[in-house]
């Protein structure tokens, strides 16, 4: 089984909180986690558990439609809540365009 064979969590609004997330990220764990090196273990181990012990809440998150100067760098602002299906434009956007 490879990883991008494992079915994707519901992320519609009324399912877009924290611990349905931490949810489908503890079953995607114990189904793959003999395919992903320890430290992406531990990396999505972490956040289940920061998840987990947090009030629940539907973080904001927005879709990257268009190329911008950022993409490609770790420090793009947007890139951590970048959702393809999401209806805001990322707030980011207008000053990262080439």
């Amino acid at each position: 089984m490879n990883i991008t064979d494992t079915p994707v969590a519901d992320t519609s609004a009324s399912n877009n909180s924290t611990k349905k997330a931490a949810e489908a990220a503890y079953l995607f764990l114990q189904k793959n986690q003999g395919l992903m090196s320890r430290e992406e273990r531990h990396a999505l181990q972490v956040l289940i558990a920061a998840a987990d012990q947090q009030p629940d809440w539907a973080p904001e998150t927005w879709r990257c439609d268009t190329y911008c100067r950022k993409i490609r760098h770790v420090s793009c602002e947007g890139m951590l809540s970048s959702d393809g299906e999401a209806e805001k434009r990322c707030p980011y956007l207008e000053e990262m365009l080439y």
